[in-house]
């Protein structure tokens, strides 16, 4: 092979490494996005869990504090 040869070959050599290591890259950050995401998912989910256990007791609050003010509406008609 004459010198040229060898250059392009030592060249193209260098751009695939430099693609393979970009590549490697890109799967690396894209799991650590998908193990993101699902961290996020899971806390997510824990979050919706809390706010309608709290809903809940919100709801039966205000379905007490509604009898109470129909109970106190019926006194005062009388």
């Amino acid at each position: 092979m004459n010198k040229l040869e060898k250059e392009l070959q030592s060249y193209t050599r260098a751009k695939h490494q430099k693609h393979d290591a970009l590549m490697k890259a890109f799967d690396t950050w894209g799991k650590e996005v998908e193990a993101t995401l699902n961290h996020l998912e899971k806390i997510n989910g824990k979050f919706f869990q809390q706010f309608e256990a709290n809903m809940g007791d919100a709801e039966a609050f205000f379905a007490k504090k509604e009898k109470q003010f129909a109970r106190m509406r019926r006194q005062f008609r009388e």
